[in-house]
Formats: C-alpha cells, structure tokens, sequence
C-alpha cells in the first residue's frame, strides 16, 4: 500500500492511516475454517500426514515421490462440516484500516514492513506481512536535497546591492530572519544550520538553505528608467538610449 505524507512528518515523524480490501480471518469461525461447533480431524486421505506418496511408471520401473495431500492440501487436517461463511477457507475479503508510525526523516520510497498486519493465512495459518511505500507531497515553501531543505528567496536589484533582511520560514513553524549582506550575487547560498530534516535513523538535522535569486524587472515607470539610466552612467554601464518620441 502507500501512504501520502506532508514534508512536515517526513520530517518530525508522525502517523497515517491506511485503508485496504483483503482477506481476513472469517469471524464466524475464527479462522478455523470449520462451522462453529463442528470438529477438525486429521485427514483420512493422508493420516494426518499432508503428504502421499505417488507411484509412477517410467521406462526405468516404478517410481515413487511424495506430494501434497490433495484433499487437505497438504495441511494434514480437514473440517467436518466447513463453515458455511467462507466455505471452508478460514478467511474471507473485508475492508481493513491500519495506523501506520511514519519515522522521522523519511523519504519518497522508503518501504516500511508491518509484520503479521497482511493477508490472513487462512485456517489458523500466520498472516503475511504488509508494505507500506511513503509518498511525501511536494511542498510548495521548500525543495529538499537528503536531509537539507532549499528556501528560494527573491530580491530586487537595490536589496541585492545594497543588502536586506528576509523573513525566511522554517519547516517546524515559525520564521528566522536572515542577513543578505549588500553585494549579493544571484544563486549567493546562506546556511542556517540543523534547521532542516531529521536525519532517518539519526537524531541529527540537516541544514536550510537559503539561494538568493537576483529579480530584474520587466517593467520600469519612466521614473524608474531616469534613475537606472544615471546610475549605470555613475558605474560606467553602457545602456539603450531611450526611444525618441
């Protein structure tokens, strides 16, 4: 089965509930595959050994081998009377519900195994196991690279330049304001430590990082391209003169 996560319990941990069909130990006979009240006898086809022994013919004589019973299936136990809600088979279809503990740290395709929580066995037998494979959703604040979580902040020209504050979230709620120090070149990585996933298995963190992405508008007011035509001619830029009206 799979299990839909948030980014935030894959990386704290937490719990999902998973809904399947399968088969079930039936409730009329608790398993047993025998109508309530009737007995269970060893099997007269195999004396209670599930095996028989088979004779057969070659071109190099008679041949034995051992196989399974085939009226007990090998089990070396047949009902009296089979319960009339299964038939016999100790295990019928039902819709189950399982809470499934998601470990902390997480990630797309880890397989977690629930033992004896899978399909019934059938007439006493043990039940198999269930898989769990973790989707987690894309979050829409953060990437995540292993145990680090990537925030993307955009700033303007004059805040890259001149530096600025930026309110960045953290995944544990909450926010942390983080220094751009003026001059910052787009694609500037800053590192806020152990503020990302929980490492699996570990108890360590891993570290946020903040990229800074440079904007240039698109647009300019005709106040904005007067001031940005001075500034490139105060740094020596070169740029388009403005189209003559």
């Amino acid at each position: 089965m799979r299990a839909e996560i948030s980014l935030e319990e894959a990386a704290f941990g937490g719990d999902a509930d998973v809904e399947f069909r399968t088969l079930t130990n039936c409730a009329a006979c608790s398993g047993t595959g025998a109508e309530p009240g009737s007995e269970i006898v060893a099997c007269p086809g195999c004396g209670g050994m599930g095996q028989v022994r088979v004779q057969r013919r070659s071109l190099f004589g008679t041949m034995m081998s051992v196989a399974p019973c085939p009226r007990c299936d090998g089990e070396g136990r047949v009902v009296a009377e089979p319960c009339r809600r299964c038939d016999g088979a100790g295990s019928a279809p039902d819709k189950v519900e399982v809470n499934v503990e998601i470990p902390a740290g997480v990630s797309s395709g880890t397989r977690l195994r629930l033992s004896g929580r899978g399909e019934s066995g059938g007439r006493l037998g043990p039940p198999g196991d269930l898989f769990v494979e973790v989707e987690v959703a894309e979050d829409e604040r953060f990437e995540r690279s292993d145990a680090d979580l990537i925030f993307r902040a955009q700033v303007g020209i004059a805040e890259a330049a001149l530096g600025t504050r930026l309110d960045v979230p953290l995944i544990d709620g909450g926010i942390v304001e983080v220094e751009v120090p003026p001059g910052a070149q787009h694609g500037k990585v800053m590192r806020i430590a152990r503020r990302g996933m929980t490492v699996l298995g570990r108890r360590g963190r891993g570290d946020l990082l903040v990229v800074v992405g440079v904007v240039v508008p698109s647009e300019l007011s005709a106040e904005e391209a007067d001031l940005l035509r001075r500034w490139a001619e105060l740094r020596g830029e070169r740029v388009d003169k403005p189209a003559a009206t």
